[in-house]
């Protein structure tokens, strides 16, 4: 049977190794925010840019007449 010590000394380290994982979890979850919010900005300029060519193809139009 396992003395007292070593009990402390393995749930340290289980404590430790678990205090790790978790660390290692948040980042990689803040990088994979991070990746959301530029596809987010991204997305959101090329449906700017859209937006943007579409209306002054319309505008273009208008002034031609056609």
């Amino acid at each position: 049977m396992a003395t007292e010590p070593d009990l402390r000394r393995e749930i340290a380290e289980e404590r430790l190794r678990l205090t790790n994982a978790v660390a290692d979890l948040r980042k990689e979850l803040d990088q994979t925010a991070e990746k959301g919010r530029q596809i987010g900005v991204m997305v959101g300029t090329a449906i700017g840019t859209a937006i943007v060519v579409r209306t002054a193809l319309r505008i273009g139009r208008r002034l031609r007449g056609d």
